[in-house]
This record gives structure tokens, C-alpha cells and sequence, in this order.
């Protein structure tokens, strides 16, 4: 399902927030700018959210809704400050300085305490859950785990004795 901007703060009770952060810091074309970008469901394994972004233009705001309610308001609330900081300082150029001094204005207006790194709990117990064995070393017998098999072109050793990894 895809929501926008709106609809995704309205759902996760912030719209007012954000409504009233971004008129007062940059007015009501900001507002209606960023309140109709799609957010979308991330295929990523390992990350919260990210802010999408091409030649200078918005693309949209990907989250992983699995994580935990709190854990989304905040990684909505993160990527958005991204975006705010994008088109209220770089407005058609390529975003720069994710993380600056903008970014991290924004996020405290946001009420985020500017941490950069998320974690979920939810999300690291589905990713270690969609890995699977790829590979058996010969000498131990020890199993490799990843996402995506082993290319066949490489010899793979296993550090801990200096075997060879047999893909399977």
C-alpha cells in the first residue's frame, strides 16, 4: 500500500506536528510541496526508512513498516526532516550533507533527539530469519548464512580453520 506524506502522519498521529514545524520554518508551499509525496514500503532488509531523491527532485519516502509503532513515528519523522531540509535549503539541486546542520535542525523541531541509526528489534529478527545456508566448509563443516548465494566463480575460505566453502 502507498500513502503520502499527509495520510502517513495523519495515520501515525504527527500531522498536526508537522503541519505546524514546517509553516513556521518554511510556510504553506513547503507544506502542500511535501504533504503529497508517496511514502512506500522499503524492500530493504537492514534499514528503517530512507529519503528518495533525483537530479534535485523528491522521489518519496520508503519505510519498513514492520518495525514497532514508536520506532516508525520516529523513522518517518527522521526521513522527513531529510526532505524539509532538501526543499527548504537545496531546492532543485542534489541533496548534500544528509546528516548537517539543517538536517539536524529540522529534526529537532520534529522532537528527534538527532540520532542518525535507528534499531528494530522486529526487523533484525525477520532478516535473520530470511537467511539461509549457502555454503558448507569442507574441513569443519561449518555453515555459512547470507541472503543471496555465493558467486561460483570465487574459492571462498573459511577463516576460523582455512577450509573451503562448497557452495550448495
Amino acid at each position: 500500500m502507498e500513502y503520502s506524506v499527509s495520510s502517513m502522519a495523519r495515520k501515525l498521529g504527527v500531522w498536526s506536528l508537522v503541519r505546524q514545524v514546517v509553516e513556521q520554518s518554511s510556510g504553506e508551499r513547503l507544506l502542500e510541496t511535501i504533504s503529497a509525496l508517496p511514502v512506500r514500503r522499503s524492500s530493504a532488509v537492514r534499514s528503517l526508512g530512507s529519503y528518495v531523491s533525483r537530479a534535485g527532485q523528491p522521489i518519496c519516502i520508503r519505510l519498513q513498516f514492520a518495525q514497532e509503532p514508536q520506532t516508525l513515528r520516529d523513522t518517518f519523522l527522521h526521513e522527513l526532516a531529510h526532505l524539509c531540509d532538501h526543499l527548504s535549503n537545496q531546492p532543485g539541486k542534489r541533496y548534500r550533507k544528509a546528516h548537517g546542520s539543517g538536517w539536524t535542525r529540522w529534526a529537532e523541531q520534529l522532537g528527534l533527539d538527532g540520532k542518525v541509526r535507528g534499531r528494530s528489534d522486529v526487523l533484525s529478527r525477520l532478516a535473520k530469519e530470511r537467511l539461509k545456508t549457502v555454503a558448507v566448509c569442507r574441513t569443519c563443516g561449518a555453515e555459512l548464512q547470507r541472503l543471496r548465494r555465493l558467486s561460483r566463480r570465487y574459492q571462498y575460505t573459511h577463516r576460523h580453520c582455512g577450509g573451503v566453502f562448497e557452495p550448495l
